[in-house]
């Protein structure tokens, strides 16, 4: 008696091994993939993340379904892929520079940036610096005229959370103007596209990017000058901030990512990364980049992509060091 129920548990225990690797050896992937977008729908991120939706779909034979959860620098969606199943099924999109200064700012952020694997880059935008229209300054000298008049009154400037990319080149922007700004948070780029344009604000530094080329084009709000190190081809009268003395080199970029759990198994990663590589060099994502002058950064491989972010890791800490920041 024992002899067979020995037999029958071990044949238990293959059987269930067998179930286990079968399992284990589905194709990825097998149901739909939920992409949550760590800020609010229409602008910025989620403006560079849909478009890519129909090709990414194509290319993994698997419907895609966008959950926008913005907030707190772009940590809530963070976590909340942090902590989901590391299948492959739950992915993250943000700006890759708030991944990196979150944790040093919000406490609840209880991650770094290599505790995610780089998937691929939907394309990186170079920030602008806008106004309301009717505000008296046209170009960068006649802002810094008007802020540095004796009794001129304070301005205020717009940005999504304190280590963000908007407000270090904010921080970066009133430390070599040598003013200082009425900081005025928001809980993303629409709503500061919106306050801009509604007067509500004086500044603000957005990425050029997604509706905010159109609302420049159409008058909704005034471009001041680019963070760049060139001119952008899509405003080539607009010029850089480096162009003037006390802005050499002032260089701001946003790049939106799509990333994994750092515990994603490498096969769903190198998955993940091709039908990634087939967006970056797709007509769509061709027409996306020229229409909105995004600038194409090919992750490459997943080791290519890994250094990528441990350089952009570097690069945004050594930015966000002399601002002190404190974790709230």
């Amino acid at each position: 008696m024992k002899t067979h129920t020995r037999r029958f548990l071990d044949a238990a225990v293959v059987a269930i091994a067998m179930c286990a690797t079968a399992v284990a050896a589905q194709p990825y992937p097998t149901k739909a993939i939920v992409i949550k977008v760590a800020y609010p729908a229409g602008f910025g991120v989620d403006a560079s993340v849909r478009p890519s939706v129909p090709v990414l779909q194509r290319a993994l034979a698997q419907t895609l379904v966008i959950e926008n959860m913005p907030g707190a620098n772009g940590s809530i969606a963070a976590m909340n892929v942090l902590n989901a199943t590391p299948d492959g099924y739950t992915l993250l999109a943000t700006a890759g520079p708030d991944l990196v200064v979150a944790p040093l700012t919000i406490a609840s952020a209880k991650y770094a940036s290599d505790s995610f694997k780089l998937i691929g880059s939907f394309g990186s935008a170079d920030m602008i610096l806008v106004s309301h229209p009717d505000r008296a300054f046209n170009n960068l000298s006649a802002l810094l005229e008007q802020m540095q008049k004796p009794g001129a009154k304070e301005l205020s400037v717009a940005h999504w959370g304190q280590g963000t990319l908007a407000h270090l080149a904010a921080a970066d922007f009133q430390g070599r103007a040598g003013v200082k700004l009425l900081e005025v948070p928001y809980k993303g780029i629409a709503p500061i596209a919106a306050a801009v344009g509604g007067g509500e604000v004086d500044l603000a530094f957005v990425p050029l990017a997604g509706p905010i080329l159109g609302m420049i084009q159409t008058g909704r709000i005034k471009a001041v000058a680019i963070a760049s190190t060139k001119r952008h081809p899509l405003l080539p009268d607009l010029a850089t901030l480096g162009e003037h003395a006390r802005f050499k080199n002032f260089e701001f970029g946003i790049w939106t990512g799509l990333f994994a759990p750092a515990r994603t198994p490498d096969p769903v990663v190198t998955r993940l990364s091709k039908a990634f590589h087939e967006w970056n060099e797709s007509p769509e994502f061709l027409a996306l980049a020229t229409a909105q002058g995004l600038r194409k950064l090919d992750s490459g491989t997943p080791q290519q992509a890994a250094a990528f972010l441990r350089s952009e890791n570097e690069k945004f800490i050594n930015i966000a060091k002399p601002l002190n920041l404190v974790a709230q």
